[in-house]
């Protein structure tokens, strides 16, 4: 891996880290917006391997959900990935054990799931036609489509 890759990967995961405000892998991203009742997405990282949401992903659904509490939730389109260690059918079921798991627990946060899309990726699109592995890939990213009642 050359240097300026590195450098990206380094800044990535600064990034990300400063971002989740919390040194662990188990790092989320959501966007808070005061107009609650419309198209959020949110994002969970998993560590390595780990289909599991973590302690600070449990407090980012459980936040999403009283805030979309008032509104009337549509569906849920859940994306999970993986990155490309390991073999290809086996990240294809990791990223459909973390998708269906975030699922879980939106549902366990109190969050009326009635509609829902689950994609399982795998590691298709990890590595670029260069050879290059796209950074942090280990993820689910919810769409929430909501509106008001």
């Amino acid at each position: 891996m050359s240097w300026k890759m590195t450098g990206r990967l380094a800044l990535v995961g600064a990034a990300a880290a400063a971002l989740a405000g919390c040194a662990s892998m188990q790092q989320s991203v959501s966007s808070l917006n005061p107009s609650v009742c419309h198209r959020t997405t949110v994002t969970l990282y998993f560590e390595s391997s780990d289909d599991q949401v973590g302690d600070i992903g449990k407090q980012i659904i459980d936040l999403n959900a009283k805030r979309l509490a008032s509104c009337h939730v549509r569906e849920l389109r859940l994306v999970g990935l993986a990155d490309p260690a390991g073999a290809p059918q086996a990240n294809l079921d990791l990223s459909k054990r973390r998708a269906e798991n975030v699922l879980a627990a939106f549902r366990a946060s109190g969050l009326p799931v009635e509609k829902y899309t689950l994609i399982a990726r795998g590691d298709t699109g990890a590595v670029t036609a260069e050879g290059a592995v796209a950074p942090l890939r280990r993820r689910v990213i919810v769409t929430v489509m909501a509106s008001r009642h």
